[in-house]
């Protein structure tokens, strides 16, 4: 388990920690986490034992490293009570690529909760590793039997029915396995230690590298080909005095791998240059080291010799296909039957370019959405106080104070707000024994006005109420699965307070809104009425934010003896969860525009050289009174041409891609038709301009030369 957000000091010194992790006493003998200082083996066994990290440890005892003064032995203050703890061991930062956050370690025993005998509460994480000749399988039979010897008699006495039944209408408790090396990239469930990656935008950066790779070799066959006769008579003449095609075919192959390994330096120098901006981009922590490890110039020269070879293969198959004979009777022309496959690979590349541009547009859009998403409550100006358990029994006291501040609208006291409220539990309306699973959420009688949720049923709850603290709200899901169409006189049981459950009268109901995700619909939310939770909303009134925030902090000062003040804005939290599909926007962006440039780089060079080998023809109809408009035009339209078949290739490509990847969305834009326009009419000009340039160039040029 972990904690964050707790008041740790030793003397004068007092900070907020997020990530305390809680563990047993085997952690560091299980895990491969190195202690600098202390005994791995003994360093979490007892209550009250803790275990800093290297950087905790030099903030709160000035700790130099090894050799200098041990802080093991010494007593630390942990909350706001009178809990100490004593340092036995310092340990090695955590990794950057570890799914378990610390700062710092504290003996899981220390915790009341860890000894109870609950099965059914879930708040631990549990590892244990898998003799190899043991199949998975088995190991699920094992936990399966678990659940029926265990929490199947708990179910029961909570639920009062057996696991036979719970299971038969359709619910479902089991505990599951997953392979470590599995969850950084493959897990997406709730509550884990932290965000974890996605293959899914691996695979697409992948095959995103992987065509860009092969745009690049793409215009090295386009241009080697193009070039043919140049070379031709030098073919003919080694095949005259004997070079074997195998010979001429390895020769032109180890131009390319040459022109290849070569790329390798300049490459090195790009990526030591850049790697600072794409780790912000990316949100990513690859370091400089990488640069010490002999295994990556392996790797990199090893795929430098590769795609050397990809792209000189064509090119050197061509280039000796020539007979003798006939290029030194100057037979051979420009280009020979290579022009074919040449417009294959340009409508390729702008294939491709066209549906980076595509998809990026339509990322773009859908983020845009979900930003100015009506989340059926007022987001704005809401200041959120997530440490407010410092203030102990002062919470209602400082809440007050606040709003006696002309430029404070409201504030509340609630155990979570959005989009963070992830704690549920299981209710039971009067007259049934269906059980419904729904999130709880706890809450004073501010809230509403201070959230600006909306009633559409009943009221909300009242300090003129004192019976409010057995009531309920629910919202509009809650209501459509319990299958209910008014409240009058409704009751329902939950087990959150007492194990034999506790009857709610149902006083209101609280039109949806979004608390989670915007990639989830709205699931089904009660609301109990609470004062002692850990969070204080705060609304501000428009405008002099710091202004606001600076009042907030000295009242808080006061009432905490300078405890570390921290807060967020709800609106700030809900863009934070759309985080990774921002970076997928931004790296998407950078990716389309170098296929772009490197599509218009062999672009721009073939119209180059189509201008040189054309310039006769582009003489003499000048000569016969054509205008530059219309040379101009006859130079440009097979390449527009070919931009316009890659273009309505890309539709129904993007078009698939885009659709899947939107089904990850609750809430998700519609495709529509103006991302295709605005890609296919971009990279339309895009080309014109790239190729008029050059047609432009030798429409204008003096026929005589």
């Amino acid at each position: 388990n972990s904690w964050d957000n707790v008041l740790i000091s030793y003397e004068d010194k007092a900070f907020t920690e997020e990530n305390i992790l809680l563990a047993d006493s085997n952690f560091f003998e299980f895990f491969n986490f190195k202690l600098i200082e202390g005994d791995p083996s003994t360093a979490l066994t007892g209550v009250n034992k803790i275990v800093v990290s290297e950087d905790a440890a030099i903030k709160y005892f000035n700790w130099q490293g090894p050799g200098d003064t041990s802080p093991l032995g010494k007593i630390i203050h942990l909350g706001t009570g009178d809990r100490t703890c004593e340092v036995t061991g310092i340990v090695e930062n955590m990794p950057s690529n570890s799914h378990i956050p610390y700062d710092m370690v504290f003996s899981m025993v220390s915790w009341d909760q860890s000894k109870s005998t609950a099965w059914v509460s879930n708040n631990f994480y549990t590892y244990f590793k898998k003799r190899p000749d043991v199949p998975i399988e088995e190991t699920q039979e094992k936990l399966n039997g678990l659940v029926k010897k265990y929490v199947g008699p708990q179910l029961e006495q909570f639920l009062g029915k057996s696991l036979e039944q719970f299971e038969k209408e359709g619910d479902i408790y089991k505990y599951f396995t997953q392979p470590m090396s599995e969850i950084h990239l493959y897990s997406d469930y709730e509550a884990e230690f932290m965000p974890g990656g996605n293959i899914s935008y691996l695979i697409i950066f992948g095959a995103i590298a992987l065509f860009i790779v092969l745009l690049a070799c793409i215009n090295f066959m386009n241009l080697s080909t193009a070039r043919s006769a140049s070379r031709a008579k030098e073919v003919g003449i080694r095949k005259t005095v004997g070079a074997s095609r195998l010979r001429l075919s390895a020769q032109f192959l180890s131009e390319s791998v040459l022109f290849s390994v070569i790329s390798v330096i300049p490459t090195l120098i790009l990526v030591y240059i850049f790697l600072g901006p794409f780790n912000t981009i990316s949100g990513k922590q690859l370091d400089y080291g990488i640069f010490l490890d002999f295994r990556l110039y392996l790797i990199i020269f090893g795929l430098a010799i590769f795609i050397g070879i990809l792209a000189g293969s064509y090119p050197a198959l061509y280039l000796t296909s020539f007979r003798p004979a006939e290029v030194l009777k100057g037979k051979v022309r420009m280009g020979m039957k290579s022009s074919g496959v040449r417009s294959i690979l340009v409508v390729f590349q702008f294939f491709i370019s066209i549906t980076l541009i595509i998809c990026t547009l339509i990322v773009f859009k859908q983020l845009k959405m979900l930003q100015n998403k009506d989340l059926g409550f007022e987001k704005e100006n809401v200041l959120v106080i997530d440490n407010a358990n410092k203030l102990g029994d002062q919470k209602k006291a400082f809440r007050n104070e606040l709003i006696k501040y002309n430029e404070i609208v409201n504030a509340s006291i609630s155990q979570s707000v959005p989009p963070n409220i992830n704690n549920n539990t299981v209710f039971r309306p009067e007259g049934t024994e269906q059980d419904q699973l729904m999130y709880l959420y706890l809450a004073d009688e501010n809230h509403l006005a201070t959230l600006g949720y909306t009633m559409s049923d009943g009221r909300f709850f009242s300090k003129e109420n004192p019976a409010d603290s057995m009531a309920l709200l629910l919202n509009e899901a809650a209501m459509k699965q319990i299958e209910w169409k008014e409240i009058e006189g409704k009751r329902i049981r939950t087990f959150f307070y007492t194990e034999t459950g506790d009857y709610f009268n149902v006083i209101g109901v609280i039109k949806d809104f979004n608390y989670e995700s915007l990639k989830e619909n709205v699931r089904p939310l009660a609301f109990a009425y609470s004062d002692r939770g850990n969070y204080i909303s705060v609304r501000l009134s428009k405008g002099n934010v710091n202004e606001k925030v600076k009042f907030i902090e000295e009242k808080w000062n006061e009432f905490t003896n300078n405890s570390p003040f921290q807060y967020k804005f709800i609106d700030e939290e809900f863009d934070a969860l759309f985080k990774e599909e921002q970076r997928f926007g931004s790296l998407s962006i950078v990716f389309t525009g170098l296929a772009i440039f490197i599509a218009c780089l062999g672009l721009f060079a073939l119209a180059t050289f189509m201008s040189e080998q054309r310039a006769k023809e582009i003489s003499i109809r000048k000569v016969m009174g054509a205008s530059s408009n219309l040379i101009v035009m006859l130079l440009s339209k097979d390449f527009t041409r070919l931009v316009v078949i890659s273009f309505l290739l890309s539709i129904p490509i993007s078009y698939y891609f885009m659709d899947q990847w939107l089904q990850g969305f609750a809430y998700k834009t519609d495709i529509g038709y103006w991302s295709f326009i605005l890609a296919g009419g971009g990279a339309i000009l895009i080309s014109l301009l790239t190729v008029g340039f050059q047609s432009f160039k030798a429409a204008i040029g003096n026929p005589v030369n």
